[in-house]
């Protein structure tokens, strides 16, 4: 059995254990709808809509119409409000909602006149998944509601998580690169190419070295005998490496300053990078450049040693020039590479690991934990790299998030057939 195979039914048999465990200790667990699932621990609360498609909350003859509003603008709460059927001012009316997150985390909301509704004072951030308390006083009356209304959350037992495989991590500042992705070939240094030449015209009696050899400054790689005077005369490499051409065979005659052998040093080689002429005025000298194996590790970093000033007309590209070390001779000349160059680096100050990040309802989200609580949380976000993302907006330093099996987390809400509904 490949390791796909026992992949594939490991993740159905944690998604089983996920389900049944779920339904043991909650039940039907996996809450994502403002209007489901509702417990009233005051004055009930009905599922009905009003005209605006707000929640009804009913006490006696006095009525407020809740609702979430967010056509245009950021969602905002809006509240209308009836006496015995009959409209009410907003400034009649002292209207407040408290609305208490996973974690404990309250968020008081108060509301003031705006036109023939009340509008709360900031915004209403997601996740839209709290508990109410709203109380509204009018007339000398006080009237209060407390509700539930969790919304892309699911409770998984801890001993079930630990089992899937479920980590968590906090969410921390970290340096983000910004870089631009280019693709380019090894080459041969070309200040490390030695050339082996006959000093005069004559026969070639012996050959010494072959392709792939390796030699050091000075070394005899053939003999080249004049025929004329039948003096012999050795030919010498000009520098250490590896004979890369060869063109010297016993029996055949040279010419003066035939280039008998070519060696290259092969400790070091280049990179010829080729940047797009609309990123070359962001690349320079002196900037770093990361090289990764198709796996995704990286291998290893240089440094932009030059940027060349022509623009090729065919690919309207540059070459920037890298020179790596390669005493291992882990860079063929002749290859292709991909590397990122890194053009600007700064402080990002909350980000999280890239393999956390699922997505929602269209919601780039990571999955927060409060006890055995996990729930969505939609983020705005920034940079990216392999390994982090920056957080611009949903999401705290120190916050606890799941770093490893969000996927199961995911999959645990999905499978109720969960919506996104205001």
């Amino acid at each position: 059995m490949n390791s796909k195979k026992i992949l594939s039914i490991f993740t159905l048999i944690v998604l089983a254990v996920l389900a049944a465990s779920a339904w043991i200790f909650k039940g039907s667990h996996a809450h994502d709808d403002h209007g489901h699932d509702e417990h009233g621990h005051g004055t009930e609360v009905p599922e009905a809509k009003g005209l605006h498609q707000g929640r009804l909350l009913t006490d006696g003859d006095f009525t407020v119409e809740l609702a979430i509003f967010e056509s245009g603008v950021p969602p905002e709460f809006r509240a209308w409000f009836t006496k015995a059927g009959k409209p009410l001012s907003p400034a009649d009316v002292k209207l407040s909602v408290t609305l208490i997150r996973p974690g404990k985390v309250e968020d008081r909301f108060t509301f003031a006149p705006g036109g023939d509704f009340a509008r709360g004072d900031h915004e209403v951030v997601e996740p839209h998944s709290f508990d109410y308390v709203i109380v509204a006083e009018h007339a000398g009356a006080v009237h209060k509601w407390e509700f539930e209304a969790p919304e892309m959350q699911t409770v998984i037992p801890a001993s079930v998580a630990a089992q899937a495989g479920v980590k968590v991590e906090m969410a921390e500042p970290a340096d983000m690169d910004e870089s631009v992705e280019v693709y380019g070939r090894v080459t041969l240094e070309l200040d490390g190419l030695h050339r082996a030449s006959a000093r005069f015209a004559g026969v070639v009696v012996e050959v010494y070295k072959g392709l792939g050899d390796k030699v050091v400054n000075g070394d005899i790689v053939a003999r080249v005998q004049n025929s004329q005077t039948l003096v012999t005369a050795d030919v010498k490499s000009s520098g250490a490496g590896v004979v890369i051409a060869r063109s010297a065979t016993v029996g055949e005659g040279v010419t003066e300053g035939a280039v008998l052998f070519t060696i290259a040093g092969l400790e070091r080689v280049w990179v010829e990078l080729e940047i797009p002429q609309k990123d070359l005025a962001r690349v320079k000298s002196g900037q770093a450049v990361i090289f990764h194996a198709d796996d995704g590790t990286e291998i290893t970093k240089g440094v932009v040693a030059l940027v060349s000033p022509l623009v090729s007309a065919e690919t309207q590209t540059a070459i920037a020039r890298v020179v790596l070390p390669n005493t291992d001779g882990r860079w063929r000349p002749g290859s292709f590479v991909k590397g990122l160059i890194v053009t600007s680096s700064s402080r990002a100050p909350v980000t999280v690991k890239t393999s956390a990040l699922q997505s929602i309802f269209d919601f780039d989200v990571v999955f927060t934990q409060h006890g055995d609580i996990y729930q969505a949380r939609p983020l705005e976000l920034g940079r990216r790299n392999r390994e982090r993302v920056e957080v611009l907006k949903g999401l705290a330093v120190g916050e606890t998030y799941v770093s490893k099996g969000s996927f199961l987390i995911k999959a645990d809400i999905s499978k109720s057939g969960a919506s996104h509904d205001h």
